[in-house]
C-alpha cells in the first residue's frame, strides 16, 4: 500500500524514506566542477572555496543512505584528474571527509548554521592539510598554512550551499 512505501520500520521506529533527485545530485556536482574550474587571479586563488567538498558535504547529510564513502571516492579521482595532481591525494582525503561527515551527520544536522560553518571549517581544513601534506612528502613546495584561508572562505560560503543545493533539489523533485 502507499503508506506502507512511504515508512518503513526499522527496530520498531518509523522512518520516512527520502527521495533522492539524482538530477540534483548531478547538477550541483556538474556547478561545483565548474566553479572549481573558474579561472581566478593569483591574488584570489587562496580565496576560492572548496566547491566539490562543500557539494559532498551537503549531499552527505541530506542523504547518507544513498550518498557515502564510494561516492567521496569517485569524486576524489575526478578531483585528482581536474587539479593534475597525483593519483589518490583527493581520493584519500575525500574518504576520510566522508567518514567523518557520516559518522556524525545526526548532530551535525541538528546544529545552528554558525555552528555548522564551524564544523565545516574544520572538516575542510583537514582534508586540505591531507591534500597539501601529500603533495609537500611527494616533492611539492610547502604552502604554510594558507589552506586555513580556503577552509574559512569554505566555511563563510557554507549557509549559500544549503540555499542554492536546498532549492535546486526541491525545484527537481
Amino acid at each position: 500500500c502507499w503508506i506502507c512505501s512511504r515508512f518503513r520500520t526499522k527496530r520498531g521506529l518509523q522512518v520516512t524514506q527520502s527521495r533522492v533527485s539524482w538530477l540534483a545530485v548531478f547538477l550541483s556536482f556538474l556547478f561545483a566542477v565548474i566553479l572549481e574550474l573558474m579561472v581566478l587571479p593569483d591574488v584570489l586563488l587562496f580565496l576560492r572555496p572548496e566547491w566539490m567538498v562543500l557539494t559532498l558535504v551537503y549531499w552527505l547529510l541530506r542523504h547518507p543512505e544513498k550518498i557515502g564513502i564510494m561516492t567521496g571516492v569517485i569524486i576524489g579521482l575526478i578531483m585528482d584528474v581536474m587539479s593534475g595532481s597525483y593519483l589518490g591525494i583527493h581520493t584519500l582525503s575525500l574518504s576520510l571527509v566522508c567518514y567523518l561527515v557520516l559518522t556524525m551527520y545526526r548532530r551535525f544536522k541538528m546544529f545552528p548554521i554558525l555552528q555548522q560553518s564551524f564544523v565545516i571549517f574544520f572538516i575542510v581544513g583537514i582534508q586540505l592539510m591531507i591534500v597539501y601534506t601529500m603533495r609537500t612528502v611527494l616533492g611539492g613546495t610547502d604552502s604554510g598554512l594558507s589552506y586555513l584561508w580556503v577552509a574559512l572562505t569554505s566555511a563563510l560560503f557554507w549557509p549559500i550551499i544549503l540555499i542554492f543545493i536546498d532549492r535546486l533539489a526541491f525545484a527537481l523533485r
